[in-house]
C-alpha cells in the first residue's frame, strides 16, 4: 500500500512538472503569436509563469483545490485574446520596434504587459498548488530530481511538436488531456470538462479560420492577391494581371512573394546602382525569406547564390509559392540556419553580401532581450562579413529603418569596421528619407562616386555601436526605456503584494532567503550562458531547445552528486563557483572557436555551464537539508523574478555584467545561509 502510494505520487510529480513546463512553453508561443508585438516582450510572460509557479507552491498548505478553477480561466483568457485581438503599442522613445499599419486594439506596453502578466500568473498559480503539495511528499532532493526530469520531458515534447510543425490545437489538446489527471473528481469535474472542450473548439476554430501555418518562430498566414490589389497596396508599376502572395507572421505583413518583373526597385540596386553593371560570381543573401532577393540575384546573372534563412517554414513556402521559383534553381544553395553561425563556419569568399530585410518580431530566448537578428548587427558580425568579402566585394543592407539615428548608427559601425566610405540611397520623394534606405559598404562601394543614383556619403556620428556584449542595435544609447521601467515596476509591485498575501508569515524571511537569492543569481547565469551559446552556435529554435535541455541536465547531474556526497564545507563550493564566474567574465568567447566542431562544442559546454554546475551543487546541498521543500522551491522561483528584472540592466551595461550581479546574489545567499545556521 505504501509503495503504491509513493509510486503514484512519483508519477504525479513527474507528470505535473512535465505539464507545467509544457504549458509554460505553450503560453509563451501562443500568446506572442496572437497579441501583436508581444513577441518583443516574451520575458514578461516568463516572469508571470515563474511567479505563478512560486506562489502556487507556497499555497500548498491551503485546503482548497485551486486547479479546478483553471479550465474556466483558461477558456475565458484565450477566448478574450482571440476576440479582442489586442496589440502592444510600442513606444519609440530611443527604441525601435518593427511594426505595421494594422490597427486592432492598441494598448500601451506598460498597461497590456501587466494585464497579461496577471492572467498568466493566475493560471500558473492554480496549476502549481498541487506541485507544492507533492514536493512535500518526498525527500527534498528526490522531489527536485522528479521535478527536473518532468521539465526535461516537457521541453522534449514541445520541441518535437515544433519540429513536426503541428498546429496549436494539438498543443492544447495534449495539455487538456493531461490536466484531466489533476482535476478533482467532484461536482466541478463535469463543468471543467465542458470548458476544456470549449477551449479546444475555440483554438481549433482559430487555426482553421486563419489557415494558420506554425513555424518554430511564427504563426504564418499566406494570402493570395491579384495584380490590382498589388498596385493598390504598394506597387505603382505592377502589371494588372500579376499574381502574388503575402506572408503574414504573427499577424504582421512580413513578406510579399512577387516576381522580379513586378517587384520593388530597391532589390535591383546592388546590380544597377553602378555606372557599369558589375558581374558577381558568388553572392550571399542573409535573411533570404521567401526568395525575392535570391530571384533578383539570379535575374542579374549571379553564378551562385548562398541563401540563408532561419525559418524552415518560410523558406519552404517561398519554394512553393514564389512565382519565379528561385529556390528550385540549381545555382542556389539554401541554408536553413542562423546567419551569424553560417558566417562563422563558412570559408567562402563572396563578391556580394546582402542583408535582405532581416528584422524579426520575436526574441531569441524568453529570458533575454535579444532578437533573432541582433547578432547580425554588431561590430563583430560586420567584421565577419568583411572577412567573407573578396578584395573588390560589396556589402548591401536595406530596410525600413524608421528613425534617422538607426541609419546613422549602422553607417557609423560600417565605417569603423571597413575603414572606408559608406554610402546610402533613399527616394528623394519620401517624407522621411531614412524610412527606407539602401546602404552600401565594402571595397566596391568606392565605385559609387559616379553612381546612377543620388548617393549620400555617410558622415560620422557619436552613437553607441552594437557589440556582441551589448547587442542592442535598436536602442539608441545604453539606457532602460521608460515603458520598460513602468512595466517592470508595476509587475514587481504586483508580485510583492501577491507574495505578501499568500506566503505564510515569516516563512520567506527565515527559510527561504538563501533560495530566493540563489534563484535570482541562477536566472542571470542561465541568461548569460544561453546568450553566449546562441552567439557561438546560432539562435535557431533547435539550439534554443537543446541549450535549455542541457541546462536542466546539468542541474540533474548536480542534484545526483549532491544526493550521494555531503559537502560539509560549503564555502569550497562557493569558491569554485567564484573561480568559474571570474573565468566566464574574463576569458573571451573567441578563445574557443576551434575548427573541430565536437571539440569546440565540448569545451564551450564545459566552460559556459561550469558556473551553473557549481551553483546547483550549492542549491542541491542546501535543498537536501530543508524541512520545507515547497517553501524553498517557491522562494527560489520567486527569486527568479528579481533575476529577470535585473537582466534588464544588460541594456545599460551589456551581458558580461550579469556575471557580476550573479556573484552579488550568491554572496547574499551565502550570508543568508550562514545566518540560518547560527
Amino acid at each position: 500500500m505504501i509503495t503504491t502510494r509513493i509510486w503514484n505520487n512519483s508519477t504525479r510529480l513527474f507528470l505535473l512538472s512535465f505539464l507545467i513546463l509544457f504549458f509554460e512553453l505553450v503560453c509563451i508561443r501562443w500568446l506572442s503569436s496572437y497579441v501583436l508585438y508581444l513577441g518583443y516582450f516574451t520575458n514578461f510572460i516568463l516572469l508571470g509563469c515563474l511567479l505563478g509557479i512560486g506562489v502556487g507552491a507556497l499555497l500548498a498548505y491551503r485546503e482548497i483545490q485551486l486547479v479546478k478553477y483553471l479550465p474556466i480561466l483558461l477558456f475565458g483568457f484565450c477566448s478574450a485574446i482571440l476576440v479582442v485581438q489586442p496589440q502592444v503599442q510600442p513606444s519609440f522613445q530611443n527604441f525601435i520596434f518593427f511594426t505595421s499599419s494594422i490597427t486592432w486594439l492598441r494598448i500601451p506596453a506598460y498597461v497590456l504587459l501587466p494585464l497579461i502578466f496577471i492572467c498568466v500568473t493566475a493560471m500558473f498559480t492554480l496549476l502549481s498548488q498541487e506541485l507544492g503539495r507533492l514536493l512535500n511528499q518526498f525527500a527534498p532532493l528526490k522531489a527536485y530530481s522528479l521535478n527536473v526530469l518532468g521539465s526535461l520531458g516537457g521541453i522534449l515534447c514541445f520541441t518535437l511538436l515544433g519540429y513536426l510543425s503541428l498546429p496549436s490545437w494539438t498543443w492544447f489538446l495534449l495539455f487538456g488531456l493531461m490536466l484531466l489527471l489533476f482535476l478533482p473528481r467532484d461536482r466541478s469535474f463535469g463543468r471543467n470538462l465542458i470548458f476544456l472542450c470549449g477551449l479546444m473548439i475555440v483554438i481549433y476554430a482559430s487555426d482553421y479560420a486563419f489557415a494558420n501555418i506554425w513555424s518554430p518562430y511564427y504563426r504564418i498566414n499566406v494570402i493570395e492577391a491579384r495584380g490590382e490589389e498589388l498596385q493598390r497596396l504598394r506597387y505603382s508599376e505592377a502589371q494588372e494581371n500579376a499574381d502574388f502572395y503575402v506572408l503574414f507572421a504573427n499577424g504582421v505583413r512580413h513578406q510579399d512573394l512577387t516576381s522580379t518583373e513586378d517587384n520593388l526597385k530597391f532589390y535591383t540596386y546592388p546590380y544597377t546602382a553602378f555606372s557599369q553593371t558589375p558581374q558577381y560570381e558568388n553572392a550571399l543573401v542573409v535573411g533570404a525569406g521567401g526568395g525575392n532577393d535570391v530571384a533578383f540575384a539570379l535575374s542579374h546573372g549571379v553564378d551562385h547564390v548562398d541563401a540563408v534563412e532561419i525559418d524552415p517554414r518560410i523558406a519552404g513556402l517561398g519554394s512553393h509559392y514564389h512565382p519565379d521559383r528561385p529556390y528550385n534553381d540549381p545555382r542556389v544553395t539554401l541554408h536553413v540556419n542562423d546567419a551569424r553561425n553560417f558566417l562563422e563556419m563558412s570559408t567562402t569568399q563572396y563578391d556580394l553580401v546582402v542583408y535582405a530585410l532581416p528584422d524579426s518580431l520575436v526574441l531569441t530566448a524568453n529570458s533575454s532581450n535579444i532578437r533573432l537578428e541582433s547578432y547580425l548587427f554588431t561590430l563583430e558580425a560586420f567584421q565577419s562579413v568583411k572577412e567573407h568579402l573578396k578584395p573588390d566585394g560589396l556589402f548591401v543592407l536595406y530596410n525600413y529603418y524608421r528613425e534617422e539615428w538607426l541609419l546613422k548608427k549602422i553607417t557609423d559601425m560600417l565605417r569603423i569596421v571597413f575603414g572606408e566610405p559608406v554610402y546610402y540611397y533613399y527616394d528623394q520623394e519620401q517624407d522621411d528619407p531614412w524610412a527606407f534606405t539602401t546602404i552600401f559598404a565594402g571595397p566596391k562601394a568606392s565605385e559609387l562616386i559616379n553612381s546612377r543614383l543620388a548617393m549620400v556619403p555617410a558622415s560620422p556620428n557619436n552613437l553607441t555601436p552594437a557589440t556582441d556584449n551589448w547587442p542592442f542595435l535598436y536602442l539608441k544609447n545604453p539606457s532602460l526605456p521608460r515603458f520598460y521601467s513602468i512595466a517592470l515596476l508595476a509587475i514587481l509591485a504586483l508580485s510583492a503584494i501577491l507574495i505578501r498575501v499568500v506566503a505564510p508569515k515569516n516563512t520567506i524571511n527565515r527559510y527561504g532567503m538563501p533560495f530566493f537569492f540563489m534563484g535570482a543569481a541562477f536566472t542571470l547565469l542561465e541568461t548569460k550562458s544561453i546568450v553566449n551559446f546562441f552567439l557561438l552556435f546560432g539562435s535557431t529554435w533547435l539550439v534554443n531547445a537543446l541549450v535549455f535541455f542541457a541546462i536542466l541536465l546539468v542541474v540533474l547531474i548536480a542534484n545526483v552528486i549532491a544526493s550521494r556526497f555531503k559537502f560539509s564545507r560549503v564555502w569550497i563550493l562557493y569558491g569554485l563557483l567564484l573561480i568559474a564566474l571570474v573565468a566566464n567574465y574574463a576569458i573571451p568567447l573567441n578563445a574557443f572557436l576551434a575548427e573541430n566542431f565536437l571539440l569546440r562544442y565540448g569545451v564551450i559546454v564545459l566552460f559556459l555551464f561550469s558556473p551553473i554546475f557549481f551553483a546547483n551543487l550549492i542549491y542541491s546541498s542546501a535543498f537536501r537539508d530543508t524541512q520545507h521543500a515547497n517553501v524553498a522551491f517557491g522562494a527560489n522561483l520567486l527569486g527568479t523574478m528579481l533575476g529577470g528584472a535585473t537582466e534588464y540592466f544588460s541594456l545599460y551595461f551589456g551581458y558580461s555584467m550579469l556575471i557580476a550581479f550573479a556573484g552579488l546574489f550568491y554572496l547574499l545567499a551565502f550570508i543568508s545561509f550562514r545566518r540560518n545556521q547560527s
